[in-house]
């Protein structure tokens, strides 16, 4: 019989569940990576994976966990974690090691719990949604500056307001659609993405970068990030990067 895996999404306020319920393996773990990359996209403070009706089918499937969480905590840098395993499952997660690096929690509400705690007043983020016209820009920029100086990290906002400078001028240039730009602070990292309309992928190289005039956009965006990548999502894409803040 051929495995299969259901993931059904819900929303619970800053944190997204994501129930497994079926046998996570080889064939079937891309149903669980695409699930969670479009969870993403809505940048959550934690996803959860509830896995009580989860089965692992092959161990070598389980590794795609610990390379989600790495991928969330990059971008945009939500936590995740696993709750509610079975028996079998969590002798799994421990034969690969994978309980050491995503934690593993009795009950889903026991992760959302530990996940969405914080600092009284620690900011989440700010959003502002942008048409595809020259002043997005500058737009943008007074987004992120804002943000940097009310949050303390004043020492970053120049880089700041110029990584998303060029990533607002890639939308405004290439994708030509709406823009939602976002900007959130997050265990030490600065978290700036923008999300488009258009399924067009950046190309890095010199003559063929599309993130900026000249073909020094994602030049730039590579040389002053720690990290920075593009995650495709139902309607578009989301092109983000990140900065330490100290």
């Amino acid at each position: 019989m051929r495995a299969s895996l259901a993931a059904t999404v819900e929303i619970r306020g800053d944190a997204t569940v994501v129930h497994l319920a079926g046998s996570l393996g080889v064939s079937t773990a891309s149903v669980l990576r695409t699930t969670v990359l479009e969870c993403l996209a809505t940048e959550p403070a934690v996803i959860v994976l509830d896995v009580s009706e989860l089965r692992a089918h092959d161990d070598v499937a389980l590794t795609v966990l610990p390379a989600l969480a790495q991928h969330a905590a990059a971008w945009p840098g939500s936590a995740v974690s696993m709750a509610a395993a079975p028996a079998p499952l969590r002798s799994a997660l421990d034969r690969m090691a994978v309980a050491r690096q995503i934690p593993l929690f009795a009950t889903t509400d026991a992760a959302i719990a530990h996940g969405c705690t914080g600092a009284p007043g620690e900011p989440r983020g700010m959003r502002a949604n942008l048409q595809p016209m020259l002043d997005a820009t500058a737009a943008a920029r007074h987004l992120v500056g804002r943000a940097c100086r009310l949050w303390g990290v004043a020492r970053v906002a120049d880089l700041a307001e110029l990584i998303i400078t060029e990533l607002v001028s890639n939308g405004v240039r290439h994708a030509r659609t709406n823009l939602e730009v976002r900007v959130a602070l997050r265990h030490r990292q600065l978290h700036l993405s923008v999300r488009d309309g258009s399924r067009q992928l950046p190309v890095r190289g010199s003559s063929g970068d599309t993130l900026a005039e000249s073909g020094r956009g994602l030049l730039v965006v590579e040389a002053l990030t720690d990290r920075w990548g593009c995650t495709p999502v139902p309607d578009g894409k989301v092109v983000w990067a990140t900065l330490r803040t100290r």
